[in-house]
């Protein structure tokens, strides 16, 4: 059986500017709304696909997202039902809906005893936090932070400091786009995973993702997937253990999928 783990925004969802950006010729159907408006959408083809791998192999999703986040994606939610699933970047773990109970027992652990509060946290970015660059603030599942910034105004001296100091608090940031991430150490998904994997059965590990907080999941699989139009491969592009698919936008995950059902074949 092969276990599939996948990042889902910008690797196998798209947003409309995206949708945009990068045109596919095939049926565009949305998975995901917000309220009554549609806000991510995949191929009819990928769809397909994903739907046919998922009747015999195991895919599990693996986002960033809050849970409400995952779960308001229509797709996952009525129609593949996935077994598994991780979110909070590796925060949380979902078996049939319910959360796991003994791994938010230890992420749990493992925070507290490598990273300060996060009260802590927020005294220590006051001092270069201010209002003409950070928006607004969200704390994902009480886990960690994401804030919406102004990128002009970025003060990426300052920033590149405060960097510094997180490693001595046990914190760490990813800049991506007009979104700024403050995470524990611990926190991540490719501990999740390897929680994940010692708890099924699995012949091969098959994983994808485009950012850089994809890249140690990534790192950990047999086999991996990233985009081109993320910022992992503009960061790690050289990489040799990656494979670096040659499509953008949806295309890249229609041809991720078509590559991902070529080795149940072979299989």
């Amino acid at each position: 059986m092969i276990l599939f783990t996948s990042d889902l925004d910008r690797t196998l969802l798209y947003s409309v500017s995206m949708m945009k950006k990068y045109p596919i010729d095939d049926i565009v159907t949305a998975v995901e709304y917000k309220g009554e408006k549609a806000i991510s959408f995949m191929s009819q083809y990928s769809i397909e696909k994903l739907s046919q791998f998922h009747e015999n192999h195991l895919f599990v999703p693996v986002t960033t997202r809050a849970i409400y986040q995952y779960e308001r994606i229509a797709a996952f939610q009525q129609w593949l039902q996935p077994k598994y699933a991780i979110m909070s970047n590796g925060g949380t773990i979902q078996v049939d809906g319910q959360l796991d109970i003994e791994w938010g027992r230890k992420i749990q652990e493992k925070i507290t005893t490598t990273s300060v509060s996060k009260e802590d946290f927020l005294q220590l970015f006051a001092e270069i936090r201010h209002n003409d660059w950070v928006l607004k603030e969200h704390v994902v599942d009480e886990f960690f932070y994401m804030f919406h910034i102004n990128e002009q105004n970025v003060p990426f001296g300052e920033l590149i400091d405060f960097e510094r100091k997180l490693a001595t608090i046990g914190w760490k940031l990813f800049l991506q786009g007009r979104k700024l991430y403050f995470l524990p150490i611990q926190l991540n998904k490719a501990s999740a995973v390897t929680y994940l994997k010692s708890c099924v059965d699995y012949d091969i590990h098959v994983a994808a993702g485009d950012s850089l907080m994809d890249y140690d999941m990534l790192r950990q699989a047999g086999i991996s997937y990233s985009p081109a139009h993320g910022e992992l491969f503009r960061q790690y592009g050289d990489d040799s253990m990656v494979t670096w698919l040659k499509g953008k936008g949806a295309n890249s995950a229609d041809e991720l999928l078509r590559q991902l059902l070529q080795m149940t074949i072979q299989k």
